[in-house]
């Protein structure tokens, strides 16, 4: 049986989705965080879900639970080639192969101005293509690679699962991806891909919640940090604790998101000047910012029709894993 694999590799989650023994497609959610198995704190071993992988001859964890790793977060353009990234590629390999070795085909992504990029994304398939070391006694093969625009998985993951596909297809759509790097969009036209109005954009969920984290200090005199933010969204919370007190995100986060969001979309609609008075028909949300963005698009583009889908933080790397199978 053919092995396919849908990769998204981000700054705060790493999302697998891969074929089951029975065909049908099985998903992983890590944090997105790696480091040599030296420096972690503590004596307690591996915590739930993590994995230990061979970077560079030497051990490392990948999806370390959040707060383990203290050194910072890989957060620049070239993230793609450091040894966390390697890590958190190989820890998904391990996942995807289930008790095989080789991998068929693996479908990624990245953000729209570096797809764009004809060299980046040779190396990074050259990264990912071949026989990889995995531990001292463990070998996995991908034998072939494809790199796509990021928001093209959500896009590709709607068509596939909801009643939309019909408008995609007779419309101009976009498609928003909220990541913590950079908000990425593309847009559509009768699928075909409009590549002068597709970009990034770098006022992603980091800013957001920078600006979070300073509207909490405006009502609470002093910050938790972004870390214990994200913590808390990536654990489900809604809440967390400051100087012994529960805080509420919500109000938070929305301000946070008044004083953020309408700059990206100021940046969306000014590419989108070649449609010269045509409608925007279809706005297609993905990401782990996609619930911030969906009231902004619904103020932006009044008329069209939104759509998220039902796991926005999957739905990049659920659409990754169609275009493998195909």
């Amino acid at each position: 049986m053919s092995s396919a694999l849908g990769l998204d590799i981000g700054y705060s989650n790493v999302v697998a989705v891969f074929s089951g023994a029975d065909g049908r497609s099985e998903s992983i959610v890590r944090p997105a965080q790696a480091a040599p198995l030296s420096v972690l704190p503590g004596d307690a071993g591996l915590r739930a879900g993590e994995v230990v992988v061979d970077v560079a001859g030497e051990p490392w964890v990948a999806f370390a639970a959040p707060g383990r790793v203290q050194e910072g977060r890989e957060l620049h353009e070239d993230y793609t080639s450091s040894h966390a990234y390697e890590a958190l590629f190989k820890g998904a390999l391990l996942h995807a192969a289930g008790d095989g070795d080789v991998v068929d085909t693996l479908v990624t992504g990245l953000p729209v101005s570096q797809a764009r990029d004809k060299d980046y994304v040779e190396s990074l398939v050259k990264r990912m293509t071949g026989t990889h070391k995995i531990s001292a006694k463990r070998e996995i093969t991908v034998k072939s690679v494809q790199v796509v625009a990021q928001p093209i998985g959500t896009l590709t993951e709607v068509y596939c699962n909801s009643e939309a596909a019909e408008v995609i297809e007779e419309s101009v759509s976009i498609i928003i991806d909220p990541g913590f790097f950079s908000v990425d969009w593309v847009v559509f036209d009768h699928r075909e891909l409009v590549a002068s109005s597709s970009s990034s954009s770098l006022k992603a969920m980091s800013v957001l919640l920078d600006a979070c984290n300073e509207e909490i200090a405006k009502d609470h005199g002093g910050i938790p940090g972004v870390e214990k933010i994200e913590h808390a969204l990536q654990s489900g919370k809604t809440w967390i604790h400051l100087f012994g007190r529960k805080v509420e995100l919500g109000e938070y986060l929305e301000r946070a998101s008044d004083r953020v969001i309408p700059t990206v979309f100021t940046e969306i609609k000014q590419g989108l000047r070649f449609l010269k008075g045509r409608a925007i028909d279809c706005v297609i949300l993905g990401g782990g910012g996609a619930s911030l963005y969906e009231p902004f698009s619904r103020k932006e583009f009044p008329e069209a029709l939104i759509v998220k889908p039902a796991n926005s933080v999957t739905s990049n790397a659920e659409g990754f894993w169609h275009i493998a199978r195909s």
